[in-house]
């Protein structure tokens, strides 16, 4: 038996617990990450990334390592006995860079976030089961077994935090006792197979035959699809005759002869509604399906782990680096929790409509209530519209604002803006670990800026960035806005900030020192020590 000691120990490795590692060790925290699996899995999992977890693909700068095994999805296509009715996504105002859904296998994601923990130095430890743990007021003892054979070595690991990104079954949340409230709903059958038919391959399908309808997601693989059944008739044992079985009812529902090959994977499950009171119980915290399950039908679990994981990193890094008082984990809860409860309520929406052949209906409203629903569907499912208004992070003094608003994703801009010069610096710096302190210049010495603070005189955990509209001499430009780009998306003007907390989501926004000095102190008595010494978390040095 040894005891060693780790800022964080996490439990799982799946995408939310490799998330989970790859952002704490980008910010200079030690990690150990278990999984009592016997190695990687190997079968087809979560399929559908969405926007918002796309814009954090891209801020870890992961995404290009993602993005090329990956299919576009830009539709809903909703097939009915008497018409189709096809959704191109839009999402209105929500504007992102990555307006569609991207289909990527999990076993991907998991490869390449796994190759970048381990060059962040994080190896996952397969085969270690979360055998018990112990918390107290000054961390978490934590028992690791390894292998399920009598007599398997047992390791004493001494945690200052536990989290839980270990699934459904929980080790964390059952030890903890958390209720995981809410109900089983229905059995779905769910497989992977090639399917011989000529639908277009850029839509998520609605089919409705006979006994219970269907759905097919692309898979970027050559006639490969997701197959979900939401009768349940199957088993997946008997693969032959679920590829019969999904022939006759596709069949049926597109009107032609439709062949579907022997499954390459095949399960069925029972789809439950749950979710947990709360994520964080002292030094415990959990993320992803240990805090809330729920239908697959939108694709929503593993964007909500991995958005959950992002959340909660940094907050646990200015906590361990001295940056922050343990109360910055409440507002882990306070953000979070409401998300993982809205999901139950539209998750089961969605479920019920795609369950409901509406075609038998007065064809003028049902199709005008079926188009309204899936664009309701698109953009709820995208994560974009998720803000955090209320959060204790959020600094506002009730006037109106300019978008973006305190509380929302700073990088609200499209695909042509994110590739202007201002905005491609910008993003490349905001991939940096850090609060950052965005100021408006021009640059020019007859007409300097009027934030005069200087970065000593800063916390040690905020960066600032200067951006200018052009070249200036006597400061020192972060971003040269030249053709005023971020200036005009971020609505600023010479003499704004705007600070942007590590996850992307603006803190607060005004306009000159004496406002900025106020925000600062307003974050700072909620929830900020005095700041650490010099030198910005992350770097090791304080840790």
């Amino acid at each position: 038996m040894t005891s060693n000691a780790v800022d964080v120990l996490v439990a799982g490795a799946g995408p939310v617990g490799l998330t989970a590692a790859v952002q704490l060790a980008r910010w200079g925290m030690s990690v150990r990450l278990v999984d009592g699996a016997p190695g990687p899995a190997a079968t087809s999992r979560a399929l559908g990334t969405h926007a918002r977890s796309l814009e954090i693909y891209d801020q870890l700068g992961i995404l290009g390592d993602i993005a090329p095994h990956g299919t576009r999805v830009n539709a809903f296509v909703r097939h009915q006995a008497d018409r189709t009715t096809r959704i191109d996504f839009d999402y209105g105002d929500l504007v992102t860079r990555f307006p569609y859904m991207l289909n990527v296998d999990q076993v991907i994601t998991e490869r390449v976030l796994r190759g970048h923990a381990v060059s962040a130095g994080i190896d996952v430890e397969w085969n270690t089961r979360l055998e018990s743990f112990q918390p107290d007021a000054d961390g978490v003892t934590a028992v690791l077994r390894s292998g399920d054979r009598p007599g398997a070595a047992e390791e004493t690991v001494r945690a200052k935090y536990l989290w839980g990104c270990d699934g459904g079954h929980s080790t964390v949340r059952k030890t903890l006792r958390l209720p995981l409230a809410g109900e089983a709903a229905h059995t779905w059958l769910i497989a992977d197979a090639v399917v011989h038919t000529a639908i277009e391959r850029d839509g998520v399908h609605w089919l409705f035959p006979p006994g219970g309808a269907l759905m097919l997601f692309p898979f970027p693989e050559p006639g490969k699809w997701r197959l979900l059944d939401t009768s349940g008739a199957g088993e997946p044992e008997q693969p032959e005759l679920i590829a019969r079985q999904f022939s006759t009812k596709l069949s049926q529902a597109l009107g032609r002869e439709t062949l579907v090959s022997r499954p390459s994977w095949a399960s069925k499950f029972t789809i439950q509604q749950r979710a947990v009171p709360t994520m964080h119980v002292g030094r415990c915290l959990l993320s992803g399906d240990a805090a809330h399950i729920h239908s697959p039908a939108s694709g929503q679990g593993l964007n909500t782990g991995i958005q959950d994981a992002y959340n909660l990193a940094w907050k646990l890094a200015m906590v361990v680096h001295g940056h922050a008082d343990d109360t910055l984990l409440d507002t882990y809860d306070a953000e979070r929790v409401p998300i993982g409860q809205a999901l139950l309520a539209s998750t089961a929406k969605v479920m019920n409509t795609a369950m409901v052949d509406t075609s038998s209906e007065e064809t003028g409203d049902t199709e005008h209530h079926d188009r309204g629903f899936m664009r309701r569907l698109i953009r709820s499912m995208s994560g974009l519209s998720i803000a955090y208004p209320e959060s204790p992070l959020t600094v506002t003094d009730g006037e109106a604002e300019q978008d973006p608003r305190p509380g929302e994703r700073l990088t609200q801009i499209s695909a042509a803006d994110a590739q202007s010069p201002g905005w491609t610096a910008l993003r490349a710096l905001i991939r940096d670990p850090a609060w950052h302190l965005l100021v408006f210049a021009d640059g020019n010495a007859s007409s300097p800026d009027r934030i005069t603070a200087e970065t000593t005189s800063l916390p040690a955990w905020l960066n600032k960035v200067t951006i200018s509209r052009s070249r200036p001499n006597r400061i020192d430009c972060g971003v040269w806005d030249w053709d005023g780009r971020v200036r005009d998306t971020l609505a600023a003007a010479t003499g704004d900030w705007i600070l942007v907390r590590p996850d992307g989501y603006v803190s607060a926004r005004g306009t000159g020192d004496d406002s900025l000095r106020t925000a600062l102190d307003r974050l700072a008595g909620l929830l900020m020590r005095e700041p650490a010494p010099a030198g910005r978390i992350g770097s090791g040095s304080d840790a």
